[in-house]
């Protein structure tokens, strides 16, 4: 899959890859950093904050003083496009090469997206082959303005960042289930919970043959237990898309995790409802920390983790 940003490379600077790399997540409450290096074959996570954003700030203040205290400016980075801020459409794919898809697919999505198509950067990437048995192959767009973009190439220059690449959540999410789960032949899914709502992937040789989003009625406070009826719902609804529609076996593994997602929270309703096991995403398995007292800010930061292990799967 190439990255979101490809058509606009000329606003991005290339950089050598690296040893350390960065992942940034701009939301509407806050900035989510994470700062990743490998040695000796192990990923580490050097940082991991979540920088709220008090109001009338710029979201680049908070973050231009940790990045200069640790001194982290011109590492190679990668952003990830804050939820609500770009559009995921799927859909049949054009019979077109690669490299000439993200035009076919913008002048099909024109009526689709909620602001002109003048206005929109469209990327796009195929589903795998496999992924639409007896039917014609699908490919996923993926739209937001051109304003956004250049509004994070922007915060990048003023940050001193090397930026290399902007992604979306379900991609960067992508990247975490590669590098932290076990796939296997069937592939896993990967539920992501936060306040109000939730998302599902499901991956399998590191292409992502399915998304959706949902609502649930989660308040991702500490104390606060998961909707387990809806969520059994929403994720079975996935799976039986999956499994009937796209004609594919069940995922081997379904993989939770989220804004105070932890393991007691997996009921024993939940656990035995669906023919995959159930667990929480082992992030510390695969990824060491530096500082251990870091692990409770780990769920707020899983998208810029994702995105910054974009320079391990290139």
């Amino acid at each position: 899959m190439k990255k979101f940003a490809a058509s606009i490379n000329k606003l991005i600077s290339s950089a050598r890859k690296g040893n350390a790399f960065l992942g940034v997540e701009f939301t509407s409450t806050g900035v989510a950093l994470a700062h990743l290096s490998r040695h000796e074959g192990q990923v580490i996570c050097e940082h991991a904050e979540f920088i709220p954003i008090a109001d009338g700030e710029s979201p680049v203040d908070g973050l231009r003083s940790r990045l200069s205290k640790m001194r982290l400016q011109k590492l190679p980075c990668h952003f990830v496009l804050a939820s609500g801020s770009y559009q995921l459409v799927l859909g049949e794919a054009p019979k077109v090469p690669v490299e000439e898809l993200a035009e076919a697919l913008r002048w099909r999505i024109k009526d689709l997206i909620q602001f002109p198509i003048q206005q929109a950067v469209v990327q796009g990437f195929f589903l795998p082959e496999d992924s639409a048995r007896g039917t014609n192959r699908m490919a996923y767009a993926v739209a937001t303005q051109r304003s956004v973009v250049e509004n994070l190439c922007e915060y990048a220059r003023n940050l001193k960042l090397n930026l290399q690449s902007i992604d979306i959540p379900e991609l960067a999410l992508r990247n975490l289930v590669h590098h932290c789960a076990e796939e296997g032949k069937r592939g896993v899914a990967l539920v992501k919970l936060n306040q109000g709502g939730g998302s599902l992937i499901i991956v399998r040789d590191n292409n992502m043959y399915l998304s959706r989003q949902f609502n649930l009625a989660y308040n991702a406070g500490l104390l606060d237990d998961l909707p387990v009826d809806n969520l059994i719902l929403e994720v079975q609804r996935s799976l039986d898309y999956f499994e009937r529609q796209m004609r594919q076996v069940p995922p081997s593994q379904i993989y939770l995790c989220g804004e105070n997602v932890t393991a007691d929270k997996l009921t024993p309703t939940l656990r035995n409802s669906f023919s995959s096991p159930i667990q929480l995403l082992p992030l510390e398995d695969k990824i060491q920390l530096k500082d251990s007292s870091q692990s409770a800010i780990l769920p707020l930061c899983v998208n810029a983790i994702g995105a910054a292990l974009r320079q391990e799967a290139e």
